[in-house]
This record gives structure tokens, sequence and C-alpha cells, in this order.
């Protein structure tokens, strides 16, 4: 029994076995080299863009790829299918390592210097970890196997997946059992600290394998295990196991940008004042969508996180945004082509409703929805709007507002609040589902009567009020978009307006992430975090009724600007809160963002009704909300479910109001 602490890895190997894997590993790495550098090749990156980014922005890239890559920040939210990722990510990275220092100390330090560096402590240490990342991986695959056969979640399986973990199953056994052979064959004091392969040596000692035909077995076993590892790597870019690299790639591509702001592929003041027009818009081929969105394709590894928080998919349409991408990701395989069409369905374009569960969900920082949004511009170019969408767009043009309304119906509001003028500290921005839609038209009133109450400094534009744009523009007419954009900059820049107060997510997000862009600089506070800092500040005393109600986030406040504890201040305050399963970022859509209010897609139940089914899950007789859409969008699901009885909607503003001291 040797008591010298050292490495007898390469104990039994001789020269024919080394030189095939030599052979065999430089074909294979070529060979994958290649066929990553021909997927980049193919969507527009070449090593000089791939390399000049990386100089520019390697703090970033390294912080993202750590946070995103490493720690698994998105991936863990999911507990079960987190420790899944988390044991096979890092026992896989574990297994490379020790292989890596091996091939370091037995194939470059031994021939120059005569001496590798498996060894003593660190050697111990070197078995423990080989063993504990092989311990790892087998424990993923296990759970990622039972997550496949108890079916509690909805995955795209295909039976590549099976034979990709059993195949890795199978290399870390084997190399399980070529230890164990090993310590069989070659006895020694730290055994023991191979945890694994220690007890699994006793297999051989039942079975009193002669230590010739046992070294014969080693140096057989060993070159199947080298094909095993070869093979599994020769297979990595064609499989799902290519994310551990596109993925990191994309990870530490994947700039920050502001989640509420779209791309501006033009800005129409400047076209109108030079006359050139010569401008992309939309996609309908996959050459359209941008380099950094072709890039951010080849990272999905259709593991459908963003299909199963997609209301859309959930209420039984065509789009899912796992299909989406999945599809863009095969053409670039398949045939490298850039002029293939997107294949999208106009029904599947129209039922996104940007709330952007889908990017809140994936691990690897994809923005499926963005493509959505693209094939939506083109859909307008062409002409495929739909009757209601073309009656929106006119709406627009001859009122300024989705209603066809007379704008001066906006001065109604006068009654009760007075007109805005400079030096008045807060603009309230009343919107158009305020000012036109008679039940969010309550809500104005209750808002207005409760900034009176508390004797605000503010004002509203009346009839100088326009719609921004919003809807239009996510339905894709960026032009009808910044037409109104124009106007709108042009009124409130003349005012001076700095604080403007919007009940509207919408109105907020657009104005706070958009119009800067052209040329507005407004500080935009939403209603519920005006109203709670009036109720903090003592301007609105409120009691506590106790009654249970249940908060619908609305997803342009919560998940994509952030804002989540307002609301919940009011209610606390006000009420007592009961959450829903899914509540803050994983708040699922009332179903009228994106223009979905606005016409109507196929599908086989109203989001609506799957959003106040969860609701009332709570047990809670009220629902609470922050958004003029989500409101008659869950009182219509109320009706047509006939729960009115059970379950009333009301806004935050109402309660506050309700509960005055």
């Amino acid at each position: 029994m040797s008591s010298v602490i050292a490495s007898p890895t390469l104990a039994f190997i001789g020269e024919p076995e080394l030189i095939i894997d030599y052979v065999v590993s430089f074909a294979v790495l070529g060979f994958v080299l290649y066929s990553f550098y021909a997927v980049y090749w193919r969507i527009g990156i070449t090593p000089r863009k791939a390399w000049g980014y990386l100089i520019r922005n390697w703090k970033d890239v390294i912080a993202r790829m750590l946070r995103f890559g490493f720690f698994h920040q998105k991936n863990v939210k999911d507990r079960y299918a987190g420790i899944m990722h988390v044991m096979i990510s890092y026992g896989i990275l574990i297994l490379f390592i020790s292989t890596s220092l091996i091939f370091l100390s037995h194939d470059i330090l031994k021939p120059i210097i005569h001496r590798g560096i498996l060894y003593g402590t660190f050697y111990l240490n070197f078995e423990v970890w080989a063993n504990l990342g092989g311990l790892m991986l087998s424990a993923g695959i296990v759970m990622a196997f039972l997550r496949r056969a108890r079916k509690r979640v909805r995955l795209d399986t295909v039976y590549e997946d099976y034979w990709i973990l059993l195949g890795l199953l199978i290399l870390a056994w084997e190399g399980f059992f070529l230890g164990a052979l090993k310590i069989y064959l070659l006895p020694a004091s730290f055994d023991q600290f191979r945890f694994i392969e220690y007890p699994l040596s006793q297999v051989f000692a039942t079975y009193t394998l002669s230590y010739s035909n046992g070294v014969l077995f080693y140096r057989a076993f060993w070159l199947v295990h080298v094909m095993t590892a070869f093979a599994i790597v020769a297979y990595l870019p064609y499989s799902k196991l290519s994310h551990m690299v596109l993925s990191l790639v994309n990870i530490g591509a994947s700039e920050p940008k502001v989640r509420g702001e779209m791309p501006t592929p033009f800005v129409l003041s400047e076209a109108l004042a030079t006359g050139n027009f010569d401008f992309k818009v939309g996609a309908k081929t996959i050459g359209d969508y941008s380099l950094r969105m072709r890039l951010s394709a080849t990272a999905c590894t259709d593991c459908g996180r963003c299909e199963r928080a997609c209301p859309a998919f959930l209420s039984g349409t065509d789009l899912s945004p796992r299909a989406v991408v999945q599809n863009i990701k095969k053409n670039i395989y398949n045939n490298g082509s850039l002029l293939s069409e997107v294949v999208l369905s106009n029904n599947a374009a129209l039922s996104c409703t940007t709330c952007q569960a889908c990017v809140e969900e994936c691990p690897v920082l994809i923005d499926p929805h963005s493509f959505v949004l693209e094939f939506r511009k083109t859909m307008i170019l062409e002409n495929q709007a739909t009757k209601q969408q073309v009656q929106y767009f006119n709406n627009l043009a001859n009122t300024q507002n989705p209603f066809g309304n007379s704008p001066e119906d906006r001065d109604k509001l006068l009654d009760l609040a007075p007109k805005y003028s400079k030096g008045k500290k807060i603009l309230y921005w009343v919107g158009c589902m305020g000012a036109f839609d008679p039940r969010d038209n309550r809500t104005v009133r209750t808002i207005l009567d409760l900034l009176n109450r508390a004797g605000v400094d503010y004002g509203i534009l009346g009839s100088e009020e326009r719609c921004n744009g919003e809807t239009a523009r996510r339905m894709g007419e960026e032009g009808r978009y910044q037409e109104l954009v124009m106007q709108n900059v042009e009124t409130l820049n003349s005012y001076g307006v700095e604080t403007m107060v919007t009940a509207c997510p919408h109105c907020y997000n657009t104005f706070k992430n958009e119009y800067p862009k052209f040329g507005l600089k407004v500080n935009v506070i939403h209603h519920s975090e005006f109203l709670s800092t009036l109720i903090k500040n003592g301007s609105l005393k409120v009691k506590n009724s106790s009654v249970d109600v249940t908060l619908h986030d609305p997803c342009y406040l919560g998940r994509i600007n952030g804002k989540f504890q307002d609301t919940r201040d009011i209610l606390t305050a006000t009420s007592r809160l009961r959450e829903m399963e899914r509540s803050r970022e994983k708040s699922m859509c009332c179903g009228a963002g994106g223009g979905n209010y606005w016409y109507k897609v196929e599908n086989q139940v109203n989001i609506s009704q799957l959003r106040l089914k969860q609701a009332m899950d709570t047990g809670a007789p009220r629902v609470a909300v922050a958004c003029p859409f989500c409101m008659p969008m869950l009182e219509d699901a109320a009706r047509t479910m006939n729960v009115e009885s059970k379950i009333e909607v009301r806004d935050i503003a109402e309660i506050i109001r309700e509960n005055l001291a």
C-alpha cells in the first residue's frame, strides 16, 4: 500500500492509448471550435467584432457572466429547477477543471519540468472535489429525470434530452468506476478521501479480480471513458448542451437597457426636417432582426420558462415565446440563411400583451417579446392591421384619443380640478381611459377628490391632453406614435412641466422611459407612489378597516418598472393584504397590454378570467388594482364568470377614500 501522497492517474495508461487520446482530442476540439465559429459567422459576428466588444466591455462582460452564468441568479428563483441546474452545471465545471488539472500536470508540466502538481494536500483536495463534482452531476441528472417523469411542469422534452442526460450520467459513473478500480489495483493510505470511489472499490475485491486482468480491463475501460467524453463534446454544438457556450456569450453581450423602452428605428422630426426616410422598420426575415437579437436567439436552451409564464400561451392562443425564438434559432442552424421568413401567424403576433413575463423568466437574458414587436411593425407596413386596429389608428389621427371622442370632452373634469398653469407643482395626467371610459372616469374623480382634500397644488390639461401613443407603438405603428410624441412634448415643454402624476402605468412608463429620447424632461410619478406619500406625511389620514384584499400588480408598474411597495403600503394601511401566488415580478397580466384591450384575438379562455381566478383563490372578497386597463378587464371577467357577488374590483385610490379617517 502506497503512503506517498501523489496522483496515480495515468499509472496504467500506455503510449498507444495516449496517442489515441491526443489525436482524437485535437480533432474534436477543432471540430467544436469550428462549429461554434460557423454559428456566429452565420449571424454576422466575426472574430474582430467579438474581440473588439470584449476589449471595450470586459469588466461588464465578466460581471454579467458571473452574476447570471456562474451564480445562476435567475435559475435559482425556481427552487427545484434551480438546484437541479446548479448541481449539473457545477458538477460539469468541477469535472472539467479536474480533467484540465490532470492534463496540466501529466501532459505539460511533467514532460517540461519533470514534476506535476497533483501531490500532497493539493492532490487530496483534488480528489475530494473530483468525487464531489461527479456526485453533484449525478444528483442533478437524477433530478432532471424525475422532473420529466413527474410531469408537474410542462416541458418540451424530446428523446435527445434523455440521451444527453444519460450520456452525462454514464460519463460520471465511468469516472467513478475507473477510480474504484485504480484503488483496488494500487491501494494507498489516503484512498478514503475519494469518498465515492473508495466504497465502490470493494466491488472489485468481492470478485477477486487478478492484477493483470484488472490492468487490461482498466486500459480498455479508460479508452471507453475517453471516447464517451469525446462523443459528448463533439455532439455539444448540436445539442442543448451548446447553451453552456452560447448562453454565456449572450449573457456577456447583454448590455443593460431600460425594460420599458422600445427601440427607436427613426426619429420622425429629423426625417421630416431632412426629407430622409431611408430607414428600416420591422422584421419579416431573420436578417431583419438586429445582430443582438440574432445572437440572443442562438442562446435559447428551449427550457420553456417563458412559455409557462406567458399569459397568451396559457389562455390558449397560438403564441409561444419559446417557439418564436426556437424557430429563428433552428433556421440559423439548419441553413444559415438570414433570408428565411419569420414563422409567426398574425394572431400569434397580436396575442402578445407585452407584459414581459417571458423576459423576467429567461435565465439567459433573452427578450422573446421583442421579436414579436418587430414582426408587428411589418404587419402594419404590409397593411395587415385588423379592422379594430385601423379604427384605433384613425381615431388617434382624428381626435388624438383611441375612443374617437371629442377632445373637448376632457374639459368635463375641470369642474373638479383646476386647469394647469405655469408655476403649479403637479400636472395630473388623466389619460384616455380616465377621461373617456365610464368606470375609469369614476376612479379619476376619486383621485382628484383625494388631491383636493390633501391640498395638493396641481392642475390638469383638459382638452390640451392627448393620447401619448404608447399602445400604437406596441401595435407596430411607430409613425403615429411619434406624431403624438411631438405634439405632447411641445405642449408639456411650453408649460414648463416638471412633475407629472398619472394613474396609468402605461402613461407612466412611456413618459418616464421613452419620451426623454424625444426631448421631454419630466419627473413622472405613479399615483400609487404619490398617494402613499400623502398618507405617510399625514396629508391623507386613513384608518384600517381590516377587510381582506388581494393585489393585482400591473405589469408596466411592477415587473417592468420595479414599483411594488407603494401599492402594498396603501393596502396594509387601509386593509388586510393577502398576496396572490403570482405576485410582484411573477404577477400575471390582466390581458389588456400591447393593444389587446382594443381588439380580439383567438384564444380558448380570456386572460382576465385566468387572473381573476387566481385572485379568488386567495379567498379575499376584493381585488385592488392600480391601472385603468386592469380595472375594466377584471370587472368584465367578474361579470362573464358571474362572480360579481363574490369579489369586487377597486382601485387603490377608491380604497383610500373608503378608509379616510
